[in-house]
């Protein structure tokens, strides 16, 4: 289990990180970068960050499927790397949209982003890992982390919606 949580933290901290550099390099006066304001070889790399993502979950689940409540099989481990991904991908997106409303220097929010950004994964490794204490402990905490973060901000679902509309953006001249 030690393995399982060291790992995913691990990964949702690199790669994630390395998606925020991306993101926010050469951003101008915006918080970041919209999608379609990126090379393609850009475009390629986060695709291939995302890719690598998921088949370093993928990869950690394998090595450590004992520690999960999951049952023992292929099928299990690719739904664990998919939970684990996909809802770690988005707490991390909540938090970086938190630190970017609350007026975090890009510094700090790059030093965040590789040190803390795996939380939310582990936070949902540990939510699927064998001993049940450690589920509602996991659970609490993210719970406390939500409420946190929408506590730090006005309008905090005006502010998340804007910051996605703003990701998905077409390039404009404003």
């Amino acid at each position: 289990m030690r393995l399982q949580l060291a790992g995913t933290w691990l990964i949702g901290s690199v790669v994630p990180g390395t998606i925020a550099v991306l993101l926010t390099h050469d951003r101008g006066d915006l918080p970041f970068r919209p999608l379609l304001m990126l090379s393609g070889l850009e475009v390629l790399a986060l695709l291939l960050l995302g890719v690598t993502l998921f088949l370093a979950l993928f990869a950690l689940g394998w090595r450590t499927i004992d520690a999960s409540w999951l049952p023992d099989q292929p099928r299990a481990v690719v739904l664990w790397a998919c939970l684990v991904g996909g809802a770690g991908l988005g707490g991390w997106a909540f938090a970086a949209a938190i630190t970017l409303a609350a007026d975090f220097s890009l510094v700090a929010q790059l030093i965040l982003a590789y040190t803390a950004g795996g939380l939310p994964f582990t936070l949902l490794a540990a939510m699927l890992a064998r001993p049940p204490r450690l589920n509602i402990a996991a659970a609490v905490l993210a719970a406390v982390a939500v409420l946190t973060g929408l506590a730090m901000i006005e309008l905090p679902l005006w502010t998340l919606v804007q910051y996605l509309n703003l990701l998905a953006a077409p390039v404009t001249g404003r």
